[in-house]
């Protein structure tokens, strides 16, 4: 359309009228608000009292300003989180449980995955490290302050590599999978915290890839990770929560079936 546009402005007579509205409708979107210039900057012979850079610069800049008013309005924002933490397998969720620890009902507030003791552990997001060290059940572990109230947490490392302070990039290695802390076997506990409330780490990330691809499907999505939908979540490793689902499953051969859960 630009380069149509480009013709005409060389052809057309100088009385000329400027743009309809319907034709500066039909530009494409551009996001890209740094490359108006580039694309408009050969436009700049008046029609009608406006030239047609004008014109269609404000026609862009606009759509640019209507793209980033939507992206402001994602609640919350958690398109920093675009890399996975660690290739394991999911062995506890976010939610209701019996605490493998004691057996009593506890609330588990991240997911736990299952991996090999000195299994990379790596930035969800770009960050600033909030804490690098020991604490409590956690054993060593890594804080992630990614702004905008969010925050990941990586629980009972063997090894830390990064320090409190550092800046630290998307997929940046920050440490290896261990089981320092309240844990009975090596994995890594991954949590998402906004505004210093845990909410469910998967759903998290997915509403984080939506809001890349599809915002309407992420606003949807995110009503999950609303205080109320927290609060009600169940682990769907847990043991008990199964028996209590819609979902039948074949009975364990060889004896009772064991909590896979490793804190």
């Amino acid at each position: 359309m630009i380069a149509a546009l480009v013709l005409a402005s060389a052809t057309a007579p100088a009385a000329a009228q400027a743009p309809s509205a319907a034709l500066v409708d039909q530009l494409p979107v551009v996001t890209a608000v740094h490359s108006v210039e580039a694309a408009l900057g050969g436009l700049t012979r008046w029609f009608g009292g406006a030239r047609w850079a004008e014109v269609l610069a404000g026609a862009v800049s606009a759509e640019a300003a209507a793209a980033h008013a939507a992206a402001a309005s994602l609640s919350p924002d958690l398109r920093v989180l675009t890399a996975s933490p660690v290739p394991g397998t999911e062995s506890s969720g976010f939610g209701w449980r019996d605490d493998p620890k004691n057996q009593r009902r506890k609330f588990h507030k991240g997911t736990d995955f299952r991996a090999d003791r000195g299994t990379p552990v790596f930035a969800a997001g770009a960050a600033t490290v909030a804490f690098a060290g020991h604490k409590g059940g956690y054993g060593k572990c890594v804080y992630l302050d990614h702004g905008g109230g969010v925050v990941t947490r990586y629980g009972h490392l063997s090894a830390i590599t990064v320090r409190t302070g550092d800046t630290v990039p998307a997929a940046t290695l920050i440490g290896k999978v261990g089981a320092t802390g309240r844990a009975t076997g090596p994995h890594l506990h991954f949590e998402v915290r906004l505004d210093g409330r845990a909410v469910d780490p998967n759903l998290a990330l997915e509403v984080a890839r939506l809001q890349q691809v599809d915002v309407a499907a992420a606003t949807v999505a995110a009503a999950g990770l609303s205080p109320e939908a927290s609060a009600r979540a169940l682990d769907r490793h847990d043991r008990r929560n199964r028996r209590t689902s819609a979902v039948t499953r074949p009975a364990r051969v060889g004896g009772p079936e064991r909590s896979r859960a490793l804190w």
